[in-house]
């Protein structure tokens, strides 16, 4: 929930997403203290479990931005391209929604694979993210979402504040445009 008083944002959604990632983190730290240790045979297991979690870090990041749009009159793909842009300069709220839907829809996309539909393609090719190929596409994304900093879901939060701002002006920006038309 998000209430709006005196060009302050309130919202209690954030406080929710922090700890489901906070989480998610929690059991992504010792796996990268196992791959770091381990031998090449066991590392695709500590690979696969971390991809496995960080795709669930994305799709609860991705409600979270239908949560913001929720009561809101803004196209959710205008929306999405609003905010923070990766280091490609590619936004990154487009980047999280393609990377919940990658890995929710990765089985079928696999199987299908010589007859993906464009709108599949097109998500397949921001989660890579300028990249032909990755064994771990949504652990490449998170990475360079992260810069130089630990690859942890929470890096993603200044992002999505930023975007929620970036949002809200705009809706701002248009009510006034629409407001000063009417007067």
């Amino acid at each position: 929930m998000i209430i709006v008083s005196n060009n302050e944002i309130h919202d209690f959604g954030m406080g929710y997403l922090t700890g489901v990632l906070e989480s998610l983190d929690n059991y992504l730290i010792p796996i990268h203290t196992a791959i770091e240790n381990s031998s090449a045979w066991e590392v695709e297991n500590y690979c696969d479990h971390g991809e496995y979690l960080i795709g669930v870090g994305f799709c609860v990041i991705q409600k979270y931005l239908f949560d913001v749009l929720q009561d809101l009159e803004i196209d959710p793909g205008l929306a999405r391209d609003l905010g923070p842009k990766s280091s490609n300069d590619v936004a990154v709220a487009r980047l999280i929604h393609s990377a919940a839907n990658y890995w929710k829809h990765a089985p079928e996309l696999h199987i299908w694979l010589q007859d993906l539909q464009p709108k599949s393609q097109k998500t397949i090719d921001e989660v890579l993210h300028t990249r032909s190929f990755a064994h771990y596409p949504l652990s490449d994304l998170l990475a360079d979402l992260c810069c130089e900093n630990s690859l942890l879901l929470v890096n993603c939060l200044p992002y999505l504040v930023e975007w929620r701002k970036a949002v809200y002006d705009y809706i701002e920006k248009m009510y006034n445009q629409r407001f000063k038309t009417v007067s």
